[in-house]
């Protein structure tokens, strides 16, 4: 049976990736008056920092008192408490119920939120700024022209569709429309993690003494204990995973949670949320003009601006991102954000990866996909 592709007609720029990246991609690209779709597989913006419990905003700060990033990424850290509780310092908006904070960024520009109440709010962000969004689609390949975009294929109940557009933005977090489009790629190293968020006696106990909201939420994970170099148990590292081994991962992130539970008196505990998305970080990023290393003193003519180190030890640190890091010019309409831009050291993985530096690159990437690369 032949199976007809239904044309859905033009956008400016087509973002692939609901996640923070993706988020900021096209809210970036709307406000410069573009025409906007917002493409997610599942039915909830936010990816790894609410479908996937990450829900830990990272330092907009330096962790020596002063601000790095700001704009989009910024709009997002106050979105993210905005109907919820929130652990920010004073200075940075907090309040007495947000403390006392029990981790060691106290007096950083971060905050605990709720993922899911983020990720409703995420919504209401989007479609006020002019974005048009489609939940359960997924975009399979790109339509191209002598390396050029002209369009984007995806599935969803309506069938398989076509959207002509001559601008992607890649926030796929896998760089899968970028590889498809033929960019080149690098791939990472993966390793099993199960987190759920969990409530029982000893964190109500908390809530009670303080009542702080955020207190309730308690993370809990499995297959994060390493043996010898560096190698979880019961499952090595991979990359560039397969379909087999993405299920792999999560019915063994599945099962180990479960035997874990399976201790417990059962009812002494409860389960609030478990990942709607496999915990993935490092699955693959493209080969861009320009490499991000970070590295705190390198520079770059044609640099995008500062981002800050989220990690204990690199307090002060802070990066130039060069625009270069956010496409590859042999392929053009195609744009890099969040996790994929082309950072090939493993500083440099670890700082773009998160959720700051995921806002600022797809703000970024918006603009370029709008204004374009040479602007």
């Amino acid at each position: 049976m032949e199976v007809k592709t239904i044309d859905k007609g033009y956008y400016d720029v087509v973002v692939v990736g609901g996640g923070i990246a993706g988020v900021s991609a096209s809210v970036s690209a709307s406000r410069l008056g573009a025409k906007v779709l917002l493409i997610e597989k599942q039915i909830n913006l936010g990816g790894l920092a609410t479908g996937g419990l990450i829900s830990w905003y990272e330092p907009l700060c330096n962790g020596k008192g002063e601000q790095i990033i700001g704009g989009i990424a910024e709009e997002l850290i106050k979105l993210s408490v905005k109907y919820s509780y929130d652990s920010l310092p004073k200075a940075y908006g907090g309040t007495d119920k947000s403390f006392p904070r029990t981790d060691r960024y106290g007096d950083r520009y971060a905050t605990k939120f709720s993922p899911c109440v983020f990720s409703l709010a995420l919504d209401e962000f989007v479609i006020s700024n002019g974005v048009d969004v489609l939940f359960d689609t997924y975009a399979t390949y790109p339509v191209t022209e002598n390396n050029s975009v002209v369009g984007v294929i995806v599935e969803n109940i309506d069938g398989r569709c076509l959207f002509h557009t001559q601008k992607i933005i890649d926030a796929t977090g896998n760089a899968l429309i970028m590889q498809r489009a033929g960019v080149p790629c690098r791939t990472g190293k993966n390793y099993m993690t199960y987190l759920v968020h969990s409530i029982d006696e000893e964190v109500i106990k908390e809530y009670n003494n303080d009542k702080c909201a955020w207190k309730l939420r308690k993370w809990e994970a499995v297959g994060a204990d390493r043996l010898g170099k560096g190698q979880p148990q019961g499952m090595g590292t991979f990359e560039n995973p397969t379909a087999s081994e993405v299920t792999d991962f999560i019915t063994e992130g599945k099962r180990r949670m479960l035997e874990k539970l399976k201790a417990r008196d059962r009812y002494s505990y409860e389960v609030m949320s478990i990942p709607t998305i496999p915990q993935l970080r490092t699955i693959r990023q493209i080969v861009g003009d320009a490499d991000f290393n970070g590295i705190t003193d390198e520079t770059y003519t044609d640099s995008i601006g500062k981002v800050s180190d989220f990690r204990a030890g690199k307090e002060g640190s802070v990066y130039q991102i060069p625009k270069g890091a956010l496409y590859n010019s042999q392929f053009k309409g195609l744009y890099a954000a969040g996790r994929i831009i082309s950072a090939p050291t493993h500083d440099g993985w670890e700082v773009s990866r998160v959720i700051p530096v995921c806002a600022f690159t797809g703000e970024t990437a918006g603009k370029l996909a709008v204004l374009g690369a040479n602007n």
